[in-house]
């Protein structure tokens, strides 16, 4: 059988409480876990915006 690579990479992120309860409120309003919220827009409008920083 062959392997497959895996290009996965984890990594784990920890939110003051005040930031957890703003980001669950967000997603809740999205009809979103908080998960899905992070995956889909905050990781990437954040990537988008500090991207230029990274390629100096």
């Amino acid at each position: 059988m062959k392997k497959v690579p895996r290009n996965n990479k984890k990594f784990m992120q920890t939110l003051e409480t005040e930031t957890y309860h703003t980001i669950s409120k967000e997603a809740s309003h999205r009809g979103a876990t908080v998960q899905e919220l992070l995956r889909a827009v905050i990781i990437p409008e954040w990537l988008s915006e500090n991207r230029k920083k990274w390629t100096r």
